[in-house]
C-alpha cells in the first residue's frame, strides 16, 4: 500500500514539475535581441565642415577603460594627437577623428573633449591644448568622489546610490553642466545629448560633431550594448529608475526617441563597474522588466567591435581608406604574479575576481581586432595601438647609462607607498626643469610648472631615466575613480609622449589611398 502511495505521490510530482519546467528557448521565439550597429538613421559624419576633417577617410578612435588612470592617460593622448599635423596641410590627427567608440575611464576623455569642442573652441578658435591648459580650474575634469573595491562588501547602500547620483556628478564635472546649480557661470548652459553626435536623416541640421558612442554591458548576460539614438528605441527604454535618476525628471518621451537622451547616462552606465559603482537600471515600456546596465568592459574593455562596426556601416568611404586608433590604457599594475603561501584575505578575492575577466580580454586583443577587421575587408594595416608598452618599446631601445642604472637601483628599493612616489614625483619634476627650463613649461594660476605641458619639441631630449620614471609611475597607478595631482600629471605627459612616439605611424593614418 505504502509503494503505492508513493508511486501516485511521484506521478503527480512529475506531472507538475512538466507542467511548470516549459521549455525556453533561446531564439527569436523568446529573445529580444539588441538592435546592431547601424549607421541608417543617421546623416554621414562626412559632411562635417570640410576644414577640419577629410570625407575621403573614415577615422575612428577607441579608447579602454582602466577608471582615472584610462581618463588621464586617453586625455594626454587625444591632447598628443592634435600636436599631429597631417602631412602638408592645417588638419590635425584630433580634427580628423569620425568616431568615438569608448569604454569605462575612456568615456571621460571623450565626453570632456567633445564637450569643449561643441561649447568653446569652435566658438573661441583656440586650440584643445590651448584651452585645457589655460582653464583647467574653471573647467575641471575630474569626478571627486571616492569609489573602490570595499563598497561591494556594502552592496545595499551602493545600490540606493549617494544624495548626488553619478549621473549629476559626471554631468557636472565632465559634460560641464549644473542642472543643481544653473546660475554658475563656469558651467555650459545646455545638457550633452546624444542629438549632439547623431543627426537624423530627414533633420536640416548638418552634423558639427564626430559621433560618439559609448558602450554598457547587460547585466543578466553580458551582451554589449553601444548608446546609439535607434538602439535605445528598439530597447524601448522609456524611463530612468534609482540609484541615477535624472536631476530633472524625464518624460516618456525624452528618453525613448533615443536623440533626447543624456550622455551622462550612457556614460555612467559604462563605468559602472560592478561592486564599485552603483549598475544603471532602466525601465522598458509596457513591460514590468528593467534593463540593467554595468561596465562596458565586462564585454569590450576596448570598444574595437562597436568601432569597427561603425567603420564598417559608413558606406561614403571605400574600405582601404577606414582607419583606427586604439588607446590601450590597461596599467602593468603593481601586482607580481606571486603571492604569500597564506590564507587568502576575503577583499583580494572580490578584486581579483571583479578585474580578471576584464583584463583576461587584453590577452588575445591583436588576434581579435585583425580578425575583425578581416571578416569587415578593412586592411589590417589601417590601424595602431597606443598605450603603456608604446613608451617601455621605447625604452627597450634607448642607450643605458650610469644615471639609468642608479634608478633602477632605487625603484627596487623602494615601497610602492603613495610618498613614495610623490617623492620620486618631485625628483622627476626637479630633474625636468634643471634640464629643460622653465620656459619649456607652462604654468599654473600659483606660478608652478604643469610637468604635463613639457614642449613636445623636448621629446627627443628626454633620457632613459627620464622615460623609465615616466613609464613607471604612470603604468603603476591603479584603476581608481580619485586620482592625486601628482598621478594627473603623469598621466597626462606619458599619454602626450605615447603619441609623439607615434608620430610617423599616425600620419600614415591620414594618407588617402586612391
Amino acid at each position: 500500500m505504502r509503494y503505492k502511495h508513493f508511486q501516485i505521490l511521484l506521478l503527480l510530482f512529475l506531472q507538475i514539475g512538466f507542467s511548470q519546467n516549459k521549455i525556453n528557448l533561446f531564439s527569436e521565439i523568446n529573445y529580444s535581441s539588441i538592435p546592431s550597429v547601424s549607421l541608417d538613421d543617421y546623416k554621414s559624419v562626412q559632411e562635417r565642415d570640410k576644414k577640419f576633417q577629410n570625407p575621403n577617410i573614415a577615422l575612428g578612435i577607441g579608447i579602454s577603460g582602466g577608471g582615472s588612470r584610462a581618463q588621464f592617460f586617453s586625455m594626454g593622448v587625444l591632447l598628443g594627437l592634435e600636436e599631429i599635423q597631417e602631412n602638408d596641410s592645417q588638419r590635425n590627427f584630433l580634427n580628423e577623428i569620425d568616431y568615438f567608440s569608448t569604454v569605462s575611464g575612456g568615456c571621460f576623455s571623450a565626453g570632456y573633449y567633445l564637450t569643449i569642442l561643441k561649447n568653446k573652441l569652435f566658438q573661441d578658435n583656440c586650440s584643445f591644448n590651448e584651452f585645457y591648459f589655460s582653464k583647467a580650474d574653471a573647467y575641471k575634469d575630474y569626478v571627486d568622489k571616492s569609489a573602490n573595491i570595499l563598497s561591494l562588501l556594502n552592496n545595499s547602500r551602493n545600490e540606493k546610490g549617494d544624495k548626488i547620483s553619478m549621473t549629476q556628478r559626471i554631468d557636472a564635472d565632465i559634460l560641464q553642466y549644473d542642472a543643481l546649480h544653473p546660475d554658475n557661470t563656469n558651467k555650459f548652459g545646455t545638457q550633452m545629448l546624444l542629438s549632439d553626435f547623431f543627426v537624423p536623416k530627414n533633420s536640416k541640421s548638418v552634423p558639427a560633431l564626430p559621433m560618439f558612442v559609448a558602450n554598457g554591458t547587460a547585466f543578466n548576460n553580458g551582451e554589449r550594448i553601444p548608446f546609439m539614438p535607434h538602439i535605445i528605441r528598439g530597447l524601448n527604454l522609456n524611463s530612468s529608475l534609482a540609484p541615477n535618476k535624472a536631476p530633472i525628471a524625464l518624460n516618456e518621451n525624452q528618453i525613448n526617441n533615443g536623440y533626447d537622451f543624456p550622455l551622462t547616462y550612457a556614460i555612467t552606465a559604462s563605468s559602472a563597474f560592478p561592486g564599485v559603482l552603483p549598475k544603471v537600471k532602466f525601465g522598458v515600456k509596457n513591460q514590468d522588466k528593467i534593463l540593467c546596465i554595468v561596465d562596458g568592459g565586462a564585454s569590450d574593455n576596448m570598444g574595437y567591435k562597436t568601432l569597427v562596426e561603425l567603420l564598417h556601416n559608413d558606406t561614403k568611404v571605400s574600405d582601404k581608406n577606414k582607419k583606427a586608433l586604439f588607446i590601450d590604457c590597461l596599467g602593468q599594475g603593481k601586482k607580481t604574479p606571486y603571492i604569500t603561501d597564506a590564507k587568502i584575505r576575503l577583499i583580494s578575492l572580490f578584486e581579483t575576481a571583479s578585474l580578471y575577466t576584464v583584463q583576461t580580454r587584453y590577452m588575445t586583443f591583436d588576434k581579435d581586432v585583425e580578425s575583425t577587421f578581416e571578416r569587415y575587408k578593412i586592411p589590417v594595416s589601417n590601424y595602431q595601438i597606443i598605450g603603456f608598452t608604446t613608451i617601455r618599446d621605447y625604452l627597450v631601445k634607448m642607450q643605458k647609462d650610469y644615471p639609468y642604472e642608479d634608478l633602477v637601483f632605487e625603484l627596487k628599493n623602494t615601497n610602492d607607498e603613495a610618498s613614495s612616489w610623490v617623492k620620486l614625483f618631485g625628483s622627476f619634476k626637479q630633474e625636468l626643469t634643471m634640464k629643460f627650463g622653465e620656459d619649456s613649461f607652462k604654468k599654473d594660476k600659483d606660478g608652478e610648472i604643469i610637468v604635463a605641458t613639457l614642449n613636445k619639441e623636448k621629446f627627443k631630449d628626454l633620457a632613459a631615466r627620464q622615460v623609465l620614471l615616466l613609464y613607471e609611475y604612470a603604468s603603476h597607478v591603479e584603476t581608481k575613480l580619485r586620482i592625486t595631482p601628482d598621478e594627473r600629471e603623469v598621466l597626462l605627459l606619458s599619454g602626450r609622449f605615447a603619441a609623439y612616439l607615434k608620430t610617423n605611424e599616425l600620419k600614415e593614418l591620414l594618407v588617402e589611398r586612391k
